[in-house]
């Protein structure tokens, strides 16, 4: 199948040239005879679709990759097997190959670099909010057509590739371009194909690997240990909001990094925008300002009518102050240069790289107060931001406010006080949002954090207990430092040592409050059942050692337990709640005999905690 023979048939389509061959199979020019269209028709290779479930492997993965319809991706016609050969017919697309434009060192401007992964990252985005992942990220799986689109080509193929090899223990991707992750053969997640975007990103910026070697082995050891040069480093004209974008991306730690495709478009694309709005059009003096500045109008076009409507109103605040600058501040000469003010106080904690300040920190005479207010406020919000941990833990907004500001502090050196007044106020709003996402992942932390401590408290003692206890301990520190990221995992790893030894963490409760006493008594009859007196110690951090042991007596009695509790009365005083409530235990005693069934009527009291509602008094059965 593989040989160039003219009109050669397979089915209904008509192989017409041979446009490539790689491990997988060849692509094939073809022409659907039925449909009366050329299509580029994919024949896998004999070691695809040995058995009959490698072929239902093989007919799940092209379906769904046929479901993804996006611009950014190339479509799927059709697929099956025919003449006992698996094929999938897609869209033909003139143009070039990333890799190509790669190794040509093609002089693209910076934009035009964001505007081709930012596309890549919509397509991604698509596929990822429909559960699949492409696996195989890399400059020759990305088609720039004639008219500059940007297509991602062989969902799915990478997925079949890595099932269908054989026991030969070879690494099956690109290794220059894989996850830890895949190279461990662990949690294959959207965040896998972030970090294979930005092995690709930092190759078209500086056209270099990020990790290189001189054999697969030193390759992948690179992958695993090393972290690449910083960006700048290679590239020092690259904004340092782009080189944390890829530093995050790149992250060995699949959760530190950005968790989809969309988090890292939304970082990249506010890059861009800022980016244009700093560098086109000449300088404007004051005088003939106009109304939209060119980066908050850019900014507008991709945002929800609600922000919209907000930024409006926000900048006819602006337009307001323009005119009192109007009438009360003279046009600078066309010599002059219109500095920054000094920065603002010294930080306790300032992060390791920030907005690159004007170096003159002297202020002009004729820089209107009003000016001076709102670069101010901007600082301050920035200030606030920091507190709030947004650059620790780098919130997806935070580039956009830094990148701002940057531009904004640019603006203002050059003279270009118009700019500068609108970008200030952009960042104002852009911090603030950061500082928002931030104590939303603090408040994640948080909740990790409870959740998780009563399942260590009932670990019974013993290494399994010590382990948890240290990373408890650690989660803490880490959330009082406002490393919320890292808290979270550290939480997350010590209910994994609880989850393991059996004890399971109590349910997310609802604001009501029958309602969640209602989810707590539905996790005791579960512990109950599980007979263990640890997992009840979870939900009744109270129990006395004279519960615990009359609790586990009944356990030794009783197999097969099965338990219900239904509230019969519910009376709520502040945040303690009285409640009768009907118990069911159905059990076989251990020594065997006929099943037995209780249905005593228990009166129960609850308690509002830090940590949700917990039981204050469980009678055990009699």
């Amino acid at each position: 199948m593989t040989e160039s023979k003219p009109f050669r048939r397979l089915s209904k389509f008509e192989l017409h040239e041979l446009i490539g061959e790689g491990a997988m199979g060849v692509v094939w020019k073809a022409y659907d005879s039925v449909l009366r269209r050329y299509v580029a028709l994919k024949l896998l290779g004999s070691q695809f679709g040995k058995t009959h479930d490698a072929r239902d492997r093989f007919l799940r993965e092209a379906r769904a990759a046929g479901a993804l319809q996006h611009p950014n991706i190339l479509t799927v016609y059709d697929f099956g097997e025919a003449e006992s050969q698996l094929f999938i017919a897609m869209e033909l697309v003139e143009g070039r190959d990333l890799s190509d434009l790669i190794a040509a060192r093609e002089p693209l401007a910076l934009e035009r670099k964001l505007d081709i992964v930012i596309e890549m990252l919509q397509g991604l985005a698509y596929a990822h909010d429909r559960g699949v992942i492409h696996r195989d990220i890399k400059p020759s799986n990305v088609r720039i057509t004639t008219d500059g689109r940007v297509k991602i080509m062989d969902f799915g193929i990478a997925r079949l590739q890595s099932a269908d090899a054989t026991d030969s223990g070879a690494i099956i991707g690109t290794p220059s371009y894989m996850a830890p992750e895949q190279i461990t053969n662990g949690p294959i997640t959207p965040a896998t194909d972030v970090f294979t975007v930005g092995c690709l990103l930092h190759e078209l910026l500086t056209y270099s690997k990020p990790f290189e070697g001189e054999s697969v082995q030193g390759v992948l050891y690179q992958v695993l240990t090393t972290e690449p040069k910083p960006l700048r480093t290679v590239a020092p004209s690259i904004p340092a909001s782009l080189e944390r974008v890829v530093a995050k991306a790149l992250n060995k730690v699949p959760e530190d990094r950005y968790t989809n495709a969309k988090q890292m478009q939304q970082a990249l694309s506010g890059i861009r925008d800022a980016l244009s709005g700093a560098t086109d059009s000449p300088t404007l003096r004051l005088a003939s300002w106009t109304a939209g500045p060119a980066l908050v109008v850019r900014l507008l076009r991709h945002a929800p009518l609600k922000w919209r409507l907000a930024a409006l109103t926000a900048l006819a605040g602006v337009a307001v102050v323009l005119l009192y600058f109007s009438l009360t501040t003279p046009a600078l000469d066309e010599g002059a240069t219109a500095a920054a003010p000094a920065p603002a106080p010294a930080r306790s904690a300032p992060p390791a790289a920030g907005p690159r300040l004007p170096p003159d920190s002297a202020v002009l005479a004729n820089l209107n107060p009003a000016l001076r207010a709102r670069r101010d406020s901007a600082f301050a919000e920035r200030e606030r931001a920091l507190l709030a941990g947004a650059m620790k833990n780098e919130v997806p907004s935070v580039a956009l406010a830094e990148t701002m500001l940057e531009a904004s502090d640019r603006a203002l050196r050059a003279g270009d006080q118009a700019r500068a007044l609108s970008g200030y106020v952009a960042a104002v709003g852009q911090y603030r949002k950061a500082r928002a996402e931030a104590d939303e992942l603090r408040r994640e932390a948080r909740r990790a954090v409870d959740r998780v401590t009563p399942v260590v408290r009932a670990l019974p003692t013993g290494p399994d207990a010590a382990r948890a206890a240290i990373l408890l301990s650690r989660a803490e520190s880490l959330y009082q430092a406002a490393d919320y990221g890292f808290a979270k995992l550290a939480a997350q790893s010590a209910e994994q040592i609880g989850v393991a030894a059996g004890i399971a963490p109590p349910s997310p409760q609802p604001a009501d409050p029958r309602r969640a006493v209602e989810v707590l008594l539905e996790d005791l009859a579960r512990a109950v059942a599980s007979e263990r007196v640890e997992n009840m110690r979870v939900l009744y951090p109270g129990m006395t050692t004279d519960e615990a042991r009359g609790w586990r007596y009944f356990f030794r009695g009783a197999e097969r337990i099965q338990a219900r509790y239904t509230i019969q009365q519910f009376t709520m005083t502040g945040g303690t709640v009285e409640a009768e409530v009907r118990a069911l235990l159905q059990y076989a005693p251990a020594g065997g005999g006929a099943p037995r069934e209780d249905r005593p009527r228990l009166r129960m009291r609850f308690t509002k905690t830090a940590n949700g509602w917990r039981v204050t008094a469980v009678p055990k059965p009699q």
